[in-house]
C-alpha cells in the first residue's frame, strides 16, 4: 500500500517565495512512469527528472528536482531546474466521437530557439477546466543555437473518461479555447 501525505514545498523565484503542495507526488510519480523517466528516492532524497507546478491558471514547469527528506516527514527543496514555457499562438480543440469520445488539442507556437525540444506536457483538470503547461528544453552550457525563433505544432491527447456532458475549457500556457462533449463519456 502506497502512503502519501501533503508536503509544501517553498520556491523562490525572483525574490518571492512561492508554496506549492506536493500531494501532486502521486500524479507526478505516473507521470514520470508513463514517460519512461523513473524518480528515484535514494539516501534521503527524492530525484525527479520533469514537474510541473499547476495553480489556478498559472503554471511553472522544472527539470531535475531534487528533494531531502527531513526527520519530521516533509520534504525540502535542495534543487530545480526552471523550464521555459513555449510561446502559444493557437490552440484546436479536436473531438473525435465514437462509442468512447476522444479528445485533443492541436497547438502552434514557437520555441525560442531551433535548438531545444518540446517537454512532455503537463496536463490537470479542475472542474470543466484542463491547464496545460507547456515547456521547452534548455541548451546545454557549452551549446549554441543560432537565436530565432522556431514554430512547431503538436497533438496532445486529453483524458476524457468518464467526464459528463457540457463544455469544458482548454489553457495552454495562456492561450484558451473550449469544446463540448454532447453526451456523457462513459
Amino acid at each position: 500500500m502506497l502512503c502519501f501525505q501533503r508536503y509544501t514545498i517553498e520556491i523562490e523565484e525572483k525574490g518571492v517565495v512561492m508554496k506549492y503542495f506536493l500531494s501532486l507526488i502521486v500524479s507526478l510519480l505516473a507521470l514520470q512512469v508513463a514517460n519512461a523517466q523513473t524518480a528515484i528516492y535514494q539516501d534521503g532524497v527524492l530525484t525527479v527528472p520533469n514537474i510541473a507546478v499547476i495553480e489556478g491558471s498559472g503554471a511553472a514547469y522544472y527539470s531535475d528536482i531534487q528533494l531531502q527528506l527531513q526527520l519530521d516527514g516533509s520534504f525540502k527543496l535542495m534543487a530545480a531546474q526552471p523550464q521555459s514555457l513555449v510561446a502559444v499562438d493557437s490552440v484546436i480543440a479536436n473531438v473525435m466521437e465514437s462509442l468512447e469520445t476522444q479528445v485533443s488539442i492541436t497547438v502552434s507556437g514557437n520555441k525560442s530557439v531551433p535548438c531545444v525540444r518540446l517537454l512532455e506536457p503537463a496536463i490537470a483538470r479542475k472542474e470543466s477546466t484542463f491547464v496545460v503547461a507547456l515547456a521547452e528544453s534548455t541548451l546545454g552550457p557549452a551549446e549554441t543555437c543560432i537565436a530565432m525563433i522556431d514554430p512547431f505544432e503538436t497533438t496532445i491527447s486529453l483524458n476524457v473518461s468518464g467526464l459528463t456532458a457540457g463544455t469544458y475549457e482548454v489553457d495552454v500556457n495562456g492561450v484558451k479555447t473550449s469544446f463540448v462533449l454532447a453526451t456523457d463519456n462513459p
